[in-house]
């Protein structure tokens, strides 16, 4: 299983890191020939927009592996320990059952994508689209490790009472 996550992780930190520099990279390239060549690069959008797209979506996962996504916990605070473990559990079965959607939809999307191209670049659409469906794919893979984590952990704690 260590495998398999260092794989997926090496994964998700090359797409990101990709990502980034890509959008670093075409964005000091734009301004560079815009401000100084007075000849702007009309292809830079395309990229742009590729690559920021997949650092954002790759990005979420990223912050569903480190549990650092946005949640509001006024109220779950405030419940008793255990059963705030409980509702934890239960909000990441709720969060698997949206990333399972995000999945189905965000596939159809991708495939819908293929009759599109970008407005410069020779691209399908769905070369855009399909961060979300593998975006998704890499929240629920993190999450289910999560929730495998915090049903280790309740367990144990059962079993130290």
């Amino acid at each position: 299983m260590k495998v398999i996550d260092q794989i997926v992780d090496f994964l998700a930190r090359l797409v990101m890191g990709v990502s980034a520099i890509a959008v670093f990279g075409v964005t000091f390239a734009q301004v560079l020939c815009r401000y100084v060549l007075k000849s702007p690069l009309p292809w830079s959008q395309d990229i742009l927009r590729l690559a920021f797209t997949y650092l954002v979506f790759w990005g979420a996962a990223w912050c569903v592996r480190d549990k650092n996504h946005l949640n509001v916990d006024v109220i779950l605070t405030s419940l008793p320990n255990k059963v705030q473990k409980v509702v934890e559990i239960i909000i990441n079965l709720v969060l698997c059952g949206f990333f399972v959607f995000l999945i189905v939809i965000g596939y159809q999307f991708a495939i819908g994508g293929m009759r599109q191209t970008t407005s410069y670049l020779p691209l399908p659409m769905t070369a855009y689209y399909a961060s979300i469906p593998s975006a998704a794919v890499l929240m629920l893979y993190y999450m289910i490790k999560n929730i495998i984590g915090q049903f280790r952990n309740f367990n144990k704690e059962e079993e130290k009472k």
